[in-house]
């Protein structure tokens, strides 16, 4: 079942808290319907959780949000070594039904390596047991953030792979002297290494490793073509290399031959 928020509404963080179950030896929940929501995030392990009849099967950077006024329990103790943190949140006036001012996200989710969403649960555990001026204010203000994050990863999770892998392409293509790490990529759309590379693989047939070498190495070539003359040393800052020997070794690994060879061929055939 959805959650519906209104963020025009302010919340208050009701109750925070990390918690470690080492050796768990009894469900967590007890059969409850509570009068507001709760955000859980599953930092390690497993753990099911079900929400009006509907099971939840919870594993590493899960993140289950249950709403205020909807029963939910668990049957069975989370694996050893679980780690949650739990966010209270206040219902507030026009949460619990769609309209164009509420926010939709589903029921349960996995953040993958979206970091920002790990933070802004740490940011509202530490600030609620933290002293600091304007505390709620702090408290409120990541709630907000919290939200629209995993209101990001939630619409990059739905958007169409080749949508994802077209603009992987554009990104690397459109910034050639930059080299994007995997991490970096998967972040900026919300998914985790895994299924970036997943969604590479099956629209390029590569890695995205793989990919970003290949392309870089093959517009080096181009230039190089174009401009026999060109210093390998302008050529690697171009094309978001180390330096002319992380290029020429590269560029032998994947040609058979050094780019000083293959600027001898394209000047021979430009003759």
């Amino acid at each position: 079942m959805p959650i519906h928020l209104n963020l025009s509404a302010p919340h208050q963080v009701v109750a925070a808290n990390s918690h470690y179950y080492k050796q768990p030896t009894e469900p967590l929940y007890l059969n409850r319907t509570l009068q507001f929501h709760n955000f859980i995030y599953l930092r390690d392990g497993q753990w099911m959780v079900t929400e009006s009849d509907t099971d939840y099967f919870l594993e590493k950077d899960d993140v289950l949000l249950l709403s205020a006024g909807h029963r939910h329990y668990t049957r069975l103790p989370c694996a050893p070594h679980t780690r949650t943190m739990c966010v209270h949140i206040s219902c507030e006036q026009g949460d619990l039904t769609p309209s164009p001012a509420a926010i939709t996200l589903p029921t349960h989710l996995n953040i993958g390596g979206h970091a920002k969403v790990r933070n802004y649960f740490e940011n509202i555990v530490s600030t609620f047991w933290s002293d600091q001026k304007y505390k709620q204010e702090r408290l409120a203000a990541y709630f907000n953030l919290l939200v629209l994050e995993l209101l990001d990863v939630y619409q990059n999770a739905s958007r169409p792979e080749p949508d994802i892998a077209n603009e992987i392409v554009q990104l690397i293509n459109g910034t050639p002297h930059k080299r994007f790490t995997a991490k970096e990529i998967a972040a900026r759309f919300s998914v985790s290494i895994k299924t970036m590379n997943a969604i590479m693989l099956r629209s390029t047939g590569k890695s995205f490793a793989k990919y970003q070498s290949d392309r870089k190495l093959e517009m080096a070539a181009s230039q190089m073509k174009v401009d026999p003359a060109v210093k390998l040393s302008e050529i690697a800052s171009m094309f978001g290399f180390c330096d002319e020997f992380h290029l020429s070794r590269s560029f032998k690994q994947k040609y058979g031959f050094s780019p000083t060879q293959y600027k001898s061929f394209a000047h021979n055939d430009g003759e």
